[in-house]
């Protein structure tokens, strides 16, 4: 055998071997992603809307007035509202859903645009028949998306809460989510890749550490979705979307001077950033009848994840429901500090700069 022909069956060989550990990646995580779609299911139910299955949990009696409705941020699948959604229940109607891709729904088309998104959101209430005023409650990118749904109804905005919401502007006026857009982008699309081959799964990409105040079952069930190659794709699109459509269809938007608008913020992200802070007040602007609250000692995950931090963004939702019913206005509520348990969990929770949709 000639040199040439040694080196090109190595070369071969080489190849071979390589190609070997991504087949067995991309079979184990199929295999792993059956399971866990037996095993972990979502705990809400899939709707068909326009032939296409949403997850959507519906908890509290149905009534002819007002539903709360929950708007996610980026990546995040509907159990991460657990705590909160259950609370809020007990006195008013609620809805949470996974978007297009995220957790349990099927992926949608392209791009992923604040009409489209609106568009989608409008089908699905349609299909659930809901019909009265809403109170719009979105936490981080989530906050934003709202924002159109609200500028094309007005008249079903009966309130709304920003939990940590995303501002249009974040990116121009904070160096520290300037900064560390290009992380968070190389962080999703890596992950992206690797879920393919079950990489994410074996080098524990998400082990639950930021999920963990979450109870053990919404835990489990969230970090499966965010196993899923399904689940990043649609991750990927959504920032494309934000930062190629979404900011300039929002920039402009704006909310009824009369409605009760409660934005909380996350004491530990307006620590990392002041400039936060400042971007929070203005949503706050947004509405003549507004309050902006600093929550102690929550993170931008804890918000919603920690049980201490959840009840802090429950009285809000519930003040602004009590608020939309009775035509008062909307006042702070007691907020509470989170206790040790709480904190030494948020402390895993420190997202890298540039995370905050």
């Amino acid at each position: 055998m000639n040199r040439l022909a040694l080196k090109c069956g190595l070369s071969a060989a080489a190849g071979v071997l390589t190609a070997v550990p991504f087949a067995a990646g991309a079979v184990y995580q199929r295999v792993r992603t059956r399971q866990d779609d037996r095993e972990l299911p979502g705990l809400g139910e899939l709707v068909d809307v326009d032939g296409r299955k949403v997850h959507v949990r519906r908890m509290g009696t149905p009534s002819p007035g007002l539903t709360v409705v929950f708007e996610s941020g980026l990546s995040s699948p509907l159990e991460m509202w657990s705590w909160i959604q259950a609370a809020v229940a007990e006195s008013v109607p609620t809805i949470s859903y996974d978007r297009a891709g995220i957790g349990w729904s099927e992926a949608g088309e392209r791009p992923r645009t604040a009409e489209r998104i609106t568009g989608e959101f409008e089908r699905l209430l349609e299909v659930l028949d809901v019909r009265g005023p809403l109170v719009l409650v979105g936490h981080s990118y989530g906050g934003m998306l709202l924002r159109a749904f609200a500028q094309r109804h007005p008249d079903r905005v009966a309130g709304v809460v920003l939990v940590d919401a995303a501002h249009p502007e974040q990116l121009e006026r904070s160096a520290r989510q300037r900064l560390g857009l290009p992380l968070m982008r190389a962080s999703v699309r890596s992950s992206l890749f690797w879920s393919r081959f079950g990489r994410n799964r074996l080098r524990k990409v998400d082990d639950g550490s930021q999920l963990a105040g979450l109870a053990e079952r919404e835990k489990n069930t969230t970090v499966a979705r965010m196993m899923t190659t399904r689940n990043w794709s649609a991750s990927d699109a959504e920032i494309d979307g934000w930062l190629e459509h979404v900011v300039d269809e929002i920039r402009a938007t704006t909310f009824p001077a009369d409605t009760p608008l409660f934005v909380v913020t996350a004491e530990e992200t307006e620590k990392a950033d002041p400039v936060h802070g400042e971007l929070q007040r203005e949503l706050a602007a947004m509405s003549a009848v507004s309050v902006q609250q600093t929550l102690p000692g929550a993170t931008h995950l804890g918000m919603l994840c920690s049980a201490g931090s959840a009840r802090g963004v429950t009285a809000a939702v519930l003040e602004v429901v009590d608020a939309a019913r009775t035509g008062r206005a909307v006042k702070p509520v007691e907020a509470t500090e989170a206790t040790e348990a709480t904190q030494a969990t948020q402390a895993t929770e420190a997202e890298p700069p540039g995370e905050q949709p």
